[in-house]
């Protein structure tokens, strides 16, 4: 990457878009411009206040004004797109036709406007999601492949294969680099909505000093928020060529054992006396053991953090956070 080179990234204020922003900050000299419906300077700093700034410069966009994409990325010079702006499942659930206008419509909006400055786009990312399998017992019982079918059980994942397809469309009629990057149930920093962040909201609770339930008891794959940032970061910066999708690493544990990292965490950073975390029995039927050989094999640099470690560092982020006053227990849900 060079000082001339500048990365869009769309939604770089949630979860995913901010891990990616930390990472292409401190791992390229490279300018990064990040938008989303919501940005404010009190977010930004509260984001980002670990980060170098001076190369990254935040915007207000709607991902559904293709007008306004189209001309950021000239007025800008983007080279590179990482596409991460969406809602999550309850919100697509909830609202299908703000959804689908973003989801979807979205996508095709930002792609139609990268279309419009082909000769200075290098490569697009689209982040879609695990959610285009379907539940666990569709497949076999040993490691679920990168090409497993695609199932999805609802409307967001039915968006994000959509997506895929025309992140695919794209790259065939156009030429450029394009990667389609299925991320699974996140923890850590920056988590905080839908019912797979539950053990991150128990991680919060642990920093709080309040106790808390997960409510499920079933086996998942569990990814470390900045993994899957650095992943999105190598993603776009590393060799590659062609257009492909990927799941990305990730540890497949039950929830006791998330429990028990969380609990050895806080006996590590001696506050294990404001430790009350427990598991429901409900069971949920999330897809788990998919296979990542294939991006490990394209991207071999990219990390993959050992869940104790990942588990341990995201708390003493969160008793960061509640020292800064940026989480208090009004937030748990």
């Amino acid at each position: 990457m060079t000082t001339t080179d500048c990365f869009l990234v769309t939604g770089g204020l949630g979860c995913i878009g901010a891990e990616t922003t930390k990472w292409l900050l401190d791992n390229t000299n490279s300018r990064i411009v990040i938008c989303g419906r919501n940005v404010n300077a009190e977010r930004i700093e509260r984001v980002f206040h670990d980060s170098p700034r001076t190369r990254l410069k935040a915007i207000s966009i709607d991902v559904t004004n293709q007008t306004l994409l189209a001309d950021t990325i000239e007025k800008e010079a983007i080279t590179h797109v990482i596409h991460l702006a969406a809602l999550q499942t309850p919100d697509c659930n909830q609202h299908r036709d703000l959804g689908m206008q973003i989801n979807l419509g979205g996508t095709q909006n930002l792609i139609e406007a990268i279309k419009c400055h082909r000769t200075q786009i290098q490569r697009f990312i689209f982040a879609s999601s695990i959610a285009v399998y379907g539940p666990r017992d569709f497949y076999p019982e040993s490691r679920v492949p990168l090409n497993a079918k695609p199932h999805p059980v609802n409307v967001y994942g039915a968006w994000k294969l959509a997506g895929e397809n025309i992140t695919r469309i794209f790259h065939e009629e156009t030429g450029i680099d394009a990667i389609s990057v299925r991320p699974g149930v996140l923890f850590g920093p920056g988590r905080d909505a839908g019912l797979t962040s539950t053990p991150t909201t128990a991680l919060k609770s642990v920093a709080l000093g309040m106790a808390y339930e997960i409510p499920f008891c079933n086996r998942q794959d569990y990814l470390y928020a900045p993994d899957v940032g650095a992943a999105f970061g190598h993603a776009i910066r590393d060799a590659f060529s062609g257009y492909a999708e990927f799941t990305l690493p990730s540890h497949t544990v039950n929830t006791s054992r998330f429990v028990q990292a969380i609990n050895e965490a806080a006996e590590a950073l001696g506050i294990n006396s404001q430790c009350d975390i427990t598991f429901g029995n409900q069971e949920v039927p999330f897809i788990c053991d998919l296979d990542y050989s294939n991006f490990q094999n394209a991207f071999p640099d990219a990390p993959h953090t050992d869940l104790d470690t990942a588990v341990r560092s995201s708390l003493r982020t969160f008793l960061h956070y509640v020292q800064q006053g940026w989480l208090r227990q009004d937030m748990i849900q």
